[in-house]
């Protein structure tokens, strides 16, 4: 989707969630599986672009919505996506500091809280979202991720 097609991205991810259960709408997607690091460091000194693309009339409109954070990548993550930074970085966090190296992040059935404090409420639908982290003009993570939002119950 947005790996250059020269090399591998050293940050790649192998991830599975649970299904949606409408019978069960409180309940949280669990996640299982993996985020490997090759080489980098992962950190405050990287940018972060966020692309949302919306599906509409059996297309993709790309860049419906657009975020770009100029530096501190890993703060931004773990403000805007917290549930994720909990499942998948917090437990090697080293006394707060916002760095990660190169190893394997693995996580098995964790519940993940899916609430972005820092983001607008979107209109219920089908999305697609392209998180982009790298330095200068190296490009080091290409995540994608295709969800649907649907009206949150009280």
């Amino acid at each position: 989707m947005c790996e250059p097609d020269n090399r591998p991205l050293p940050w790649r991810w192998w991830v599975r969630a649970t299904h949606f259960n409408p019978l069960k709408p409180k309940a949280l997607q669990r996640l299982t599986g993996n985020v490997t690091s090759t080489s980098g460091i992962f950190g405050d000194n990287e940018w972060a672009k966020t692309i949302v693309d919306v599906r509409s009339n059996n297309q993709w409109k790309e860049n419906a919505f657009v975020f770009k954070f100029n530096n501190k990548a890993c703060q931004t993550l773990k403000v805007n996506i917290p549930g994720f930074y909990e499942v998948v970085l917090k437990k090697r966090e080293v006394k707060g500091a916002c760095m990660f190296k190169a190893g394997v992040y693995e996580f098995n059935d964790a519940p993940i809280d899916w609430t972005c404090p820092n983001v607008p409420i979107m209109p219920y639908g089908h999305y697609r979202v392209r998180i982009m982290i790298g330095k200068a003009e190296t490009l080091y993570v290409c995540w994608v991720i295709e969800a649907k939002a649907i009206p949150k119950l009280n």
